[in-house]
């Protein structure tokens, strides 16, 4: 059987990406999304999936990088953010970093996650693929198998580790229905060729709005996922090809 998760990135950054991804899930083929929980727009999403989309699989995005400031206490975290926030990108985060701290900043995130949600994630990843980073990564795991959440897992590497962890991952993972490949002929293929078991592909859907255009290097292109996600075609051909779209809330 072919199952494919479709995760909408960057819950929470703002309002306009609320608004796509909600648009995706109700009108597309998005199944699930992952929030960044330190963006001012993260509270009020939350409410509306609560309200219109609980259906929807909701997910940590955890943030490690991109310039914002730490859920954990900054004196707990002096490595991982120096001066109290983090790295602009992944490149520019410490070769190492103390699992502890890795730690505070994950269980401080995921608790701010359970306070606004009211219940614990369904699922992790992460912000930049940070939770490749080796400091991170098996943290990361370890964390997950202690509170019984699939990760998803960016690379075969990656999967193989989390696997080995003792933590539920999708079989694959697509991320090439992104930027310039970000078109109806891509997403087309992905689907076409999808395999039997449980595949997860990554999208950024979004309304454009001006948080996102101050914020954000990606801006719009997140409309024209969204075209392409909501597209009658596209829902036509995962019909077709016999796919079951799932959340990851039933793996």
């Amino acid at each position: 059987m072919k199952r494919l998760i479709v995760n909408a990135d960057d819950f929470g950054r703002s309002a306009g990406i609320n608004e796509g991804i909600l648009e995706a899930h109700r009108e597309g083929i998005v199944t699930s999304t992952t929030v960044m929980v330190l963006e001012k727009s993260a509270a009020r999403g939350i409410r509306e999936v609560a309200e219109r989309a609980r259906r929807l699989s909701l997910g940590l995005h955890f943030v490690v990088t991109g310039g914002g400031c730490t859920a954990a206490a900054a004196r707990e975290v002096p490595t991982l953010a120096p001066d109290g926030t983090f790295p602009r990108t992944r490149e520019a985060m410490p070769a190492r970093i103390p699992p502890e701290e890795v730690r505070r900043e994950l269980e401080a995130q995921i608790d701010v996650f359970q306070v606004l949600a009211r219940k614990p994630p369904t699922h992790l990843d992460s912000h930049h693929h940070a939770a490749l980073h080796p400091s991170i990564a098996p943290v990361f795991a370890a964390v997950a198998r202690e509170r019984s959440l699939p990760v998803r897992a960016p690379t075969e590497e990656a999967r193989k580790a989390l696997r080995a962890a003792g933590v539920k991952t999708p079989d694959r993972f697509y991320d090439g229905f992104h930027g310039p490949a970000a078109t109806f002929g891509t997403l087309e293929g992905i689907l076409a060729a999808l395999p039997d078991g449980t595949s997860e592909l990554m999208c950024h859907p979004g309304r454009v709005d001006e948080t996102l255009r101050e914020g954000s290097s990606y801006v719009d292109d997140r409309e024209l996922e969204l075209e392409i996600l909501c597209d009658a075609g596209i829902r036509s051909l995962v019909k077709s090809r016999g796919i079951r779209l799932v959340g990851f809330h039933e793996m």
